[in-house]
Formats: structure tokens, C-alpha cells, sequence
């Protein structure tokens, strides 16, 4: 449904009363006359008024306190970066993605996976299309998040959107040291299925400006 359309249907059942009709009436003007809401200043306005209005509809006292839980992650990060050294922060980082595919999967299991498993997997890999070599006793995998990878509300990653609940809502000033986060977590879930030494550098990512979240699996056979 267009714009027009919307704001047509908006007006046609009443929805808005006497002011939202005068708030409504530049914008539906706009449109009808094909116009930019920079074209139409009274339009701009508009939009402006009912995106406050919305934000501030939805305020609860839980969403005050993710934004400022939000704001806290982005600080944490920022110190982080001044303080710690570059090892420490991705060891630290890989370990919250550790924990945090732990607490969507559970602990592991102490019964090594079967040569079977670790099999199925990689051949899963191939089908899939990712890029396998082998190296001496090393096997490199090029894996990445934006093949038909989406969150839990269905936007896709090489749509722009994060995996990440948290990096989807949260500042967009948040440092890339958090996508380290990431690399932990398939550190451990390919750790999981070949129950094998792993190591995972983190070659991409949406927040450090790229267009997928990629990673170079490293395997030690």
C-alpha cells in the first residue's frame, strides 16, 4: 500500500479527529500533488510530529530501561577499547558469544561428536556453497551469516539488518570490537559439531561497514 493510499484509508474511517485531520491534511496534500516532503515543509512537519508521537506512545518503563541498558553496552565498549588490548578484548568478546550460544543451546555434552556428525556438517557446508580448503593439517572454511540468515523477525542480514537483537536496536555508534561477540559464538557451534581445536577471525561484519558478517574458520585436524 502507498502512502497515499494509507493516509487516504487513515482519513476515510476516522481515525484521526479534528487535529489529526489539520496534521494530515499537508501530507495527503503532498502526495496527491506528487510532492517531497522537502517540497512541502507543512508535510516534513508532519512526519516529524507523528514519529514523536509514536516514540513517545511507546514508551514503557521497559523500553526506558533497554535504552539506557543500550547506552551502558556502547559505553562498556568504548572503555573497553581504551583500556584493554586488542587480544583481550576479542578473548573477552569470543567468550560472551560462548555464553551466549550456551544460552540458547545448552551446555555441551561431554560425549565427543562422531566422525559422522562432523561429516554431515562439512558436507552441509558444500552444498551450501562456502568456500572449504585444505591447508597441511588445517582445513579453512570462508563462513558468513548473510547466506539466507535472518532474525527473529524475518530481516535478512543482506538486507542490512543483525542477527544480534541487541546491535539491531542499540546505537549505531556501538564500537565493531562488539562484533567479536559474534565470532565466539561460531567459534563454539562449530566447535560443537566437529568437536575439534577451532580457531575464528572475524574478516567482516554490518557494523565495521561491510555488507555481510563473515568469518575464516580455521580446523585443526
Amino acid at each position: 500500500m502507498n502512502r497515499k493510499t494509507f493516509l487516504t484509508k487513515i482519513l476515510a474511517t476516522g481515525a484521526s479527529a479534528c487535529c489529526g485531520a489539520a496534521l494530515l491534511g499537508p501530507c495527503l496534500q503532498a502526495q496527491v500533488l506528487g510532492q517531497s516532503p522537502a517540497q512541502n515543509p507543512a508535510a516534513q512537519d508532519w512526519i516529524d510530529a507523528l514519529r514523536k508521537r509514536m516514540l513517545e506512545s511507546s514508551r514503557t518503563p521497559e523500553s526506558d530501561r533497554f535504552k539506557k541498558a543500550s547506552t551502558w553496552i556502547r559505553d562498556l565498549l568504548n572503555n573497553m577499547d581504551n583500556i584493554l588490548d586488542n587480544d583481550t578484548k576479542i578473548k573477552l568478546m569470543h567468550a560472551c558469544g560462548r555464553s551466549c550460544h550456551i544460552d540458547a543451546f545448552g551446555v555441551a555434552g561431554d560425549e565427543k561428536p562422531t566422525d559422522e556428525t562432523a561429516q554431515r556438517w562439512m558436507a552441509y557446508l558444500r552444498n551450501a556453497g562456502y568456500d572449504i580448503t585444505r591447508a597441511g593439517n588445517l582445513t579453512i572454511v570462508q563462513y558468513s551469516w548473510g547466506r539466507d540468515h535472518q532474525n527473529p523477525w524475518g530481516l535478512m542480514i543482506k538486507d542490512g539488518y543483525c542477527l544480534c537483537p541487541i546491535v539491531e536496536s542499540i546505537p549505531k555508534d556501538l564500537s565493531p570490537t562488539f562484533c567479536n561477540c559474534s565470532a565466539g559464538y561460531v567459534k563454539e557451534m562449530f566447535r560443537r559439531y566437529l568437536g575439534k581445536p577451532v580457531d575464528v577471525e572475524l574478516v567482516e561484519t554490518l557494523q565495521m561497514g561491510g555488507t555481510d558478517c563473515r568469518f575464516k574458520i580455521t580446523i585443526h585436524n
